[in-house]
Formats: C-alpha cells, sequence, structure tokens
C-alpha cells in the first residue's frame, strides 16, 4: 500500500520537476521540449523516472524534515511549515539536477549519461534536497524570531 502511494505522489512530482527543469533551460537559452515527464533536448530524451525523481529517498527525506522541524521550530504550526517545504525541495532539487545533466550532455557529451555520472549527481540531488530543507527552516526560524522580537 505504501508502495502505491509512492508512486502515485512520484509522478506529479515528477512532472512539475520536468516543466520546472524546462523553464530554466529556456531562461538559458536551450531548446527543449517535454511530454509528461520525458525532456528532448535535439535528438536525445531525458526521461524522469521513479529513481531519478528522488522518490526512492523520499521516506528517509520526510523524516529528516520532520527532525529540521523538530529542532530550529518552536511551535506546531511553524514545526508542520517546515516540515511541508520536504516536497517543494526534492521537486526543485530534482529540477535543478535535470538542469545539470542537460547542460553537462550538451557540453560533455554523453559520457555524463553514464553510470558514475547519474550516480554523482543523484547524491547531489540528495544533498541539495536536505540543504534546502534545512534553509527553508532556518528562513521560517529566522523570520519567526524577528517578528517576534526573539533573536535566540
Amino acid at each position: 500500500m505504501i508502495e502505491s502511494f509512492t508512486l502515485a505522489l512520484s509522478y506529479p512530482l515528477r512532472l512539475m520537476a520536468t516543466f520546472l527543469a524546462v523553464g530554466l533551460l529556456r531562461l538559458f537559452g536551450v531548446e527543449v521540449t517535454a511530454e509528461r515527464t520525458l525532456l528532448a533536448v535535439g535528438e536525445h530524451g531525458f526521461a524522469v523516472t521513479d529513481a531519478c525523481g528522488g522518490i526512492d529517498q523520499l521516506w528517509a527525506l520526510v523524516l529528516v524534515a520532520a527532525g529540521f522541524a523538530a529542532m530550529m521550530q518552536r511551535t506546531f504550526g511553524f514545526r508542520l511549515l517546515h516540515w511541508a517545504m520536504a516536497l517543494p525541495s526534492l521537486v526543485l532539487a530534482n529540477a535543478l539536477r535535470l538542469v545539470v545533466t542537460v547542460t553537462l550532455y550538451l557540453n560533455i557529451g554523453e559520457n555524463v549519461l553514464g553510470d558514475t555520472w547519474h550516480r554523482a549527481l543523484g547524491w547531489g540531488q540528495t544533498l541539495l534536497t536536505i540543504g534546502l530543507v534545512w534553509a527553508f527552516g532556518a528562513i521560517i526560524r529566522a523570520a519567526t524570531a524577528q517578528s517576534t522580537g526573539d533573536t535566540h
């Protein structure tokens, strides 16, 4: 049952990451198209699969985000808001991974599509996601401290 839920959650997250990546790539002048979770640059397609979308790490990320929220936020509402930033962080990190992959592909060639690069970019995505969750929490904490006059 958890696997079915995870897969149902995966598709819209991958779709959002794909279209965010397309927008970023177009912003930098890359001619790219997308159909569902498939990016096309020239003759090459980049599929955003469940595993590549970070969905395998989703449950671990949920726990990390809950831990950060519990440690960094003082009220339940702000903890919930902080924890909720896990999914946008995952989508943004995945989109940036796609942008980096396509950029490297255009500059280095097909070598970037090998297993070593794929794993390295996956680890980078995971670390970036965790960093984004922490950063969102730090922003929330700073904003709430500023509004209450608390400097701790």
